[in-house]
């Protein structure tokens, strides 16, 4: 199975799906994400999500589909783990990476019961939340390798 380098994931533009509401502005705030490089699409509660992931489960082309996904785990109706649970139950979207962003340690459980990829619990501040973020885009984007055929080709 071909592996794509971390070269060229950076040719590509990447993109990422935020659901929930981050204390940041990611795309002017994050070095990671300002670069141009990746397309930034925050949905802001559950319900939007799922009919956000829905139209991308259904989309005919790969090309909708987000290259890693972000949930904060504490908004309601309904809550992160539902949302997760219908990312992981889809066939089209169940590849796609998760990362859980909780505001507790002890949401870890439900983050791998559910099958998020990761869990880390929510910084207290701004400044460490900028660096939460940074840590993400550098970790998922520059050394984590995905089969070639997994990634989407957004034609950006």
């Amino acid at each position: 199975m071909d592996r794509v380098t971390a070269h060229e994931q950076r040719q590509r533009c990447i993109s990422v799906l935020f659901v929930g509401s981050p204390p940041v502005e990611l795309w002017n705030d994050c070095d990671a994400f300002r670069a141009g490089s990746v397309d930034f699409e925050v949905v802001r509660d559950g319900k939007a999500a799922i009919a956000r992931l829905s139209d991308l489960a259904d989309s005919p082309v790969d090309a909708g589909a987000p290259d890693l996904i972000l949930i904060e785990f504490g908004f309601s109706s309904p809550d992160g783990s539902t949302v997760l649970h219908a990312i992981k139950s889809s066939p089209r979207l169940n590849a796609v990476p998760v990362v859980v962003i909780g505001a507790t340690d002890d949401e870890a459980g439900a983050t791998y019961e559910h099958g998020g990829n990761v869990h880390v619990t929510a910084p207290d501040t701004t400044d460490e939340y900028v660096d939460l973020m940074a840590a993400i885009g550098r970790f998922w984007f520059a050394w984590a390798r995905y089969p070639a055929e997994s990634l989407s080709v957004n034609g950006k």
